[in-house]
């Protein structure tokens, strides 16, 4: 990546128009692919535009089937993807309603192969052979902050709320994001040399707690890069973002799926369990919200297993099975429930 280049001086970006009319790309029928979930656009220049169009941008299965087909054939076509839109959110997550619907009814296959299919999705992200770049703005919840994470850049506008909230509703995150956070976070250890079950702590907090973050430097701060770029709110991060795909893909190297992820076992998940003991005892925690923090720390600390090293597909594995393990408790169904009907989290 052209790091340098990629210094962008905003006071210029913000007086020159860059912004990129999506609805006038379509009407002239630039579209390489289409479903009800998301479009891929043809930007020119060799750029897409993957763009989501549910309702609020929620994530569903016709989404990651777009990103997914973006990554692995349109890659062929394309020499990079930028991932936006001009609705009112970048992404509210994910359709809770749905997801109650299905779990009430018993449809749990359904329920793990629309998860298996996001997390397709963001490692496919990951993995790409070309560069995608997020460009997030308003609500970036859940899934959507999920699918940044995973991009190889991020453009974030300055007012960007990012979050994961699983646990708002009782889950966890589902799509990469615990794991991605639990690699980021062994990664940040091994360059600074603080324990990393220190930083693992913050981020179960962060995970805890459904942090959302007030703008996009708060973002940066918590879920992005160090490198990742914030724009001032009249510059379209999308604009932007074909910018910097077109840079970075000019020497642009493919990410492998990791191998080599430390794996704490069973002595670090005994002590993240202490603190959710206390924390239930002191009755700053519900049981609930313990039994959520952990299956979040047995999540970072790779499973009940003996120390070592494992693969980033064993950490989503663990986030799929506490997802689909939470969703079955009455306690997580009646979360969802009360938030659909009254638009605020029960604390049962």
């Amino acid at each position: 990546m052209n790091r340098k280049a990629l210094n962008i001086n905003l006071s210029d970006l913000a007086q020159n128009e860059i912004a990129i009319d999506l609805e006038k790309i379509r009407s002239n029928g630039k579209i390489y692919l289409e479903n009800n979930g998301a479009t891929i656009l043809d930007a020119s220049d060799g750029i897409g535009i993957i763009e989501f169009h549910t309702k609020a941008n929620a994530l569903n299965d016709e989404i990651s089937e777009i990103i997914i087909n973006a990554c692995e054939k349109g890659s062929k076509e394309f020499k990079g993807f930028v991932i936006g839109n001009t609705g009112k959110h970048f992404s509210a997550g994910a359709n809770l309603a749905l997801i109650l619907e299905t779990a009430r009814s018993g449809k749990w296959n359904a329920l793990e192969n629309t998860i298996l299919n996001l997390q397709h999705a963001t490692m496919a992200l990951k993995l790409s052979p070309v560069p995608v770049v997020a460009a997030p703005f308003s609500s970036v919840l859940g899934g959507g902050c999920e699918v940044c994470l995973h991009a190889a850049f991020v453009v974030a506008s300055n007012e960007t709320h990012m979050g994961l909230v699983e646990t708002g509703v009782g889950l966890i995150p589902a799509g990469g994001g615990t794991k991605e956070l639990t690699v980021r976070a062994f990664d940040k250890a091994l360059e600074t040399g603080v324990l990393p079950e220190q930083l693992l702590m913050k981020v179960a907090e962060n995970i805890l707690r459904a942090k959302v973050s007030h703008n996009g430097e708060e973002a940066k701060n918590i879920f992005l890069k160090d490198n990742d770029l914030i724009v001032p709110t009249p510059v379209s991060p999308t604009g932007v973002a074909k910018m910097a795909v077109m840079i970075i893909s000019e020497d642009y190297t493919a990410k492998k799926m990791r191998n080599d992820i430390p794996v704490l076992g069973r002595k670090a998940f005994t002590a993240f369990d202490e603190n959710v003991k206390s924390a239930i005892d002191s009755k700053t925690m519900t049981v609930h919200d313990g039994v959520i923090a952990g299956h979040i720390a047995n999540i970072m600390c790779g499973g009940h297993q003996a120390g070592g090293f494992s693969s980033e597909q064993h950490f989503l594995d663990l986030e799929r099975q506490a997802f689909l393990s939470l969703l079955g408790t009455t306690q997580t169904q009646e979360r969802i429930a009360y938030l659909l009907e009254n638009n605020k989290p029960l604390h049962n």
